[in-house]
């Protein structure tokens, strides 16, 4: 038989067995392309629920990664308790549901730890260190820094990253970036201090993100571009040399490639150093000729002021003029820093206007978060409960306190009570679509329009919407079409 056939007569075999069968073959001899089966069979079922939940695709494949190296780790306790033809869909959907609500914690973990570290840099109440004297011990203090200490702190101030950022450069986690960078401000802020700067890390953190840099003038960066190339092309002449000297033969490589590489480093160093100085000698040229011409145009004028000429009067008033073109100057270029003063003024004042106007509609969008992420949490206790009662559904919250129990510390800042029982005692597991409570008053979001989340007995959340409060004839669509109408949103 061909190893092609033989390939072909594996994949039939495993796939004409069952999901415990196969689980109970992989536990046993960790046969890999059992494994491989069950992943194939429930991959979409398992990536598609992920992303309903989170929205993400790359969290959704995270998500599903999580939930195979689960079932890999399960699978000698799980294969012992399956029937012999049983499927794991069931299983794969409920580990699926419990990763993505704790990936879901932990990115709101994660949101917070951020948001209130810039809350610590945003109300610092004492003025910042004077910048003029931290300035000329900042660079000595933070050369003395550990490496990873050191690039965690450039990245975090010099180039403005957040720790998502920093920890991906870095190869480390979004806390192990923050920790280092707290840590590498603490250590900067107590070699400060012995130089003689008492400060405090936030005020240091606040005056680094502000005055630490400066934007470099284009005209230098022009030059240096101009510099460097000229560099490059001195260089490249001595490595043309140097290629010369090296296919002399190849019996001289390993004594000559050391000797020449000397002698190219050598003649590159001092056509570098010849052409600097070179342009250095001919810039101290001009000036001196600068300075020669000047100083023979004020020896003529000195003497034409000792020595008084008939054209004395013509030059008192050619000064009188230029005097007053010099005030005019002047007072444009006052007038010039102050427009730009309140130029800088106005576009403060812009921006602080459209934050304000942003800060509602951010509001609203966190507490429908919040609001979506209790109804899903809720769902979660009452699934618990109808695997626990044949399918059936509490009547009340307190029938399924045990339940809730196991969920509230995921409910963040939304109290039960917020949410209202429907169709109690009529909703069972046979129907996903029916919801089975609501949110008890609706709200009104920035646009005018309100909105209302709702708990299906599938254990997902549904947000729906209304432009007048009303949402009579939405329940009545869904408990009649079982479909989500155009004004609704699947969570």
């Amino acid at each position: 038989m061909s190893d092609f056939a033989w390939r072909g007569c594996l994949i039939g075999e495993m796939q004409a067995k069952s999901d415990a069968q196969l689980l109970r073959e992989y536990s046993a001899r960790k046969s890999e392309p059992a494994f491989g089966e069950v992943v194939h069979r429930h991959a979409d079922l398992v990536y598609s629920a992920a992303l309903r939940q989170v929205g993400s695709p790359d969290l959704a494949g995270e998500i599903a990664q999580r939930v195979f190296i689960d079932l890999a780790r399960k699978a000698r306790s799980l294969a012992g308790s399956l029937r012999e033809d049983a499927s794991l869909a069931g299983w794969l959907y409920r580990a699926t549901r419990y990763a993505a609500l704790n990936l879901l914690r932990e990115e709101r973990r994660r949101h917070a730890r951020e948001r209130q570290v810039m809350q610590e840099l945003h109300s610092v109440s004492e003025s910042s260190p004077d910048w003029a004297g931290v300035s000329p011990l900042l660079d000595e203090a933070i050369s003395a820094l550990d490496e990873h200490e050191r690039d965690a702190l450039l990245l975090r101030f010099f180039k403005n990253q957040d720790f998502r950022a920093v920890g991906a450069a870095l190869g480390v986690s979004d806390d192990t970036a923050q920790k280092r960078v707290a840590r590498s401000l603490e250590k900067l802020r107590t070699a400060l201090q012995r130089r003689g700067v008492n400060t405090t890390t936030s005020a240091l953190a606040a005056g680094l993100a502000s005055q630490a840099v400066q934007a470099a003038p284009a005209g230098l960066a022009a030059a240096w571009i101009t510099a460097s190339l000229a560099s490059g092309t001195a260089e490249g002449g001595a490595a043309l040399t140097l290629l010369k000297l090296m296919s002399m033969t190849k019996i001289q490589l390993g004594l000559g490639a050391i000797v020449v590489a000397g002698l190219a480093a050598t003649v590159a160093i001092q056509q570098q150093t010849a052409s600097k100085m070179g342009g250095e000698i001919q810039a101290l040229r001009l000036q001196l000729t600068g300075l020669a011409a000047d100083n023979e145009s004020l020896s003529n004028r000195l003497g034409q002021v000792r020595a008084p000429s008939p054209l004395a009067g013509d030059q008192f008033r050619e000064l009188l003029r230029l005097r007053g073109e010099v005030g005019r100057l002047r007072d444009t270029t006052n007038l010039f820093g102050k427009l730009q003063q309140e130029n800088r003024h106005i576009q403060a004042s812009a921006l602080d206007s459209t934050a304000e106007q942003s800060s509602e509609a951010d509001k609203f969008s966190q507490h429908r978060l919040h609001m979506v992420n209790a109804a899903k949490m809720i769902g979660v206790a009452f699934r618990i409960y109808a695997n626990d009662n044949e399918g059936r559904f509490p009547t009340s919250f307190a029938q399924c306190s045990n339940e809730l129990a196991k969920t509230t510390n995921f409910f963040g800042d939304v109290p039960l009570d917020t949410f209202e029982l429907v169709n109690a005692g009529k909703v069972s597991d046979q129907l996903p679509w029916a919801f089975i409570f609501r949110e008890q008053t609706p709200r009104l979001s920035p646009d005018g329009g309100w909105s209302r989340v709702y708990g299906l007995a599938d254990g997902s959340a549904q947000e729906a919407t209304s432009p007048d409060g009303n949402f009579d004839t939405w329940e009545q669509n869904w408990e009649q079409n079982h479909t989500v109408p155009t004004s609704a949103g699947s969570q």
